[in-house]
């Protein structure tokens, strides 16, 4: 056969093998931009991002188990000025107490570190790569606090309707946190080694606060002797439920072998309702013409109010696939610290004001105010994660 027949054939075989070449790569350019891409609502395509999530094989649950290790800030727990007053020599000669002096050192309650944990359980959506995740979390803190003075010095008291003086005070505070969070979230990379994951969730909190405060009364001049020594006691407590939406992004950048830097962010208003009670009690002191003591006041009171709270979570992550990737490890820590706004609404008792009550005599009106002071946790937290 000549050359000049061979020709035409060889260019027929070519485009042949060319075409089927090119028939294959359009086929496989289209499986590749369907997975990069989606269909959103209105029927049109656009770009869809990459998930970043464990892709485990043929399993979808994941759980976690964080341990913290927190330390609690709360406002709000005043209950003692510690002061040196000074006496005044009376036109007679006698010593009397400066009652309106007002200098000294404010007595309240600093909490220490103490452990909690958070445990979750999640499902991966098969279709469009969503995360559906519960979690709980569970934290408690408790703070004494005393102070001591040998008279003439003395203790003013803070948290009593009676302001009085005293030898002794001690306060004691409980703090105890619950917290459920229902979350909808979806991860994907922005870029070859950055991902985020914004996710929108359902809160529920429970937070009671408690504080026991013991004034033990002076015996300074003006002070009635059968008085002293006595024990005032203060009751004071606050319990809170509140729920309400939160949103919040975390991001994720990926420096190698497994280890990455991480950051969260979330924050929520709470809608919540209060219980709040004031008790006082006093020992039951009688003679001829005065009786004193016994419970003197018991004060409730029920409100709403918008809780503003925001959490921030940073540190390192290290992540690795096991058993031929039908699991997956995720180790976390960092530092962490939840913020309420007003979250302390015990009653400040000492307002007071003097109004009339006859033509000759005038009483005291006692006015309780809510604190409405903050509430922080921060400290180290430590998370495990397996999909499986």
């Amino acid at each position: 056969m000549k050359l000049t027949q061979l020709f035409p054939l060889i260019m027929l075989t070519t485009a042949t093998f060319a075409y089927v070449d090119m028939d294959d790569r359009l086929d496989t350019l289209e499986r590749e931009m369907k997975e990069v891409s989606a269909v959103n609502p209105q029927e049109t395509r656009g770009a869809g991002f990459v998930t970043s999530r464990p892709d485990t094989v043929g399993n979808n649950w994941f759980i976690t188990l964080d341990i913290l290790y927190w330390h609690p800030k709360l406002g709000g727990t005043e209950y003692a000025i510690s002061t040196n007053p000074d006496f005044i020599t009376t036109q007679g000669g006698q010593q009397r107490f400066n009652f309106l002096q007002h200098e000294g050192a404010i007595k309240e309650n600093d909490f220490s570190w103490d452990l909690g944990l958070k445990a979750g359980i999640g499902y991966k959506t098969p279709h469009d790569d969503w995360d559906v995740y519960a979690r709980y979390t569970w934290f408690e803190s408790n703070s004494s606090s005393s102070c001591f003075k040998t008279p003439p010095a003395a203790i003013f008291t803070l948290r009593s309707v009676e302001g009085t003086a005293a030898k002794w005070a001690k306060s004691h505070v409980d703090i105890e946190y619950n917290n459920i969070e229902l979350q909808l979230a979806r991860s994907f990379f922005l870029s070859r080694r950055l991902s985020i994951r914004p996710h929108f969730d359902l809160k529920t909190t429970w937070l009671s606060l408690a504080q026991n405060i013991t004034y033990n009364r002076s015996d300074l001049p003006r002070v009635r002797p059968e008085l002293v020594d006595l024990d005032r006691k203060i009751k004071d407590s606050s319990k809170m439920r509140g729920f309400g939406p939160q949103v919040g992004v975390d991001g994720k950048l990926y420096v190698g072998n497994g280890v990455s830097l991480f950051g969260d962010l979330s924050g929520s208003i709470l809608y919540s309702y209060f219980r709040v009670r004031h008790k006082e009690t006093h020992p039951v002191i009688t003679d001829d013409d005065f009786v004193y003591g016994g419970t003197q006041y018991t004060i409730k009171d029920n409100h709403h109010r918008f809780i503003p709270f925001v959490q921030m979570f940073v540190g390192l992550t290290w992540d690795t696939y096991l058993n031929s990737n039908r699991q997956h490890l995720s180790l976390k820590g960092g530092y962490e610290v939840q913020y309420f706004w007003r979250i302390n609404q015990m009653m400040k008792t000492e307002s007071q004001v003097i109004v009339p009550f006859t033509e000759d005599q005038r009483a005291l009106r006692h006015y309780f105010d809510p604190i409405s002071e903050d509430l922080m946790f921060y400290g180290i937290t430590g998370e495990v994660r397996l999909d499986f």
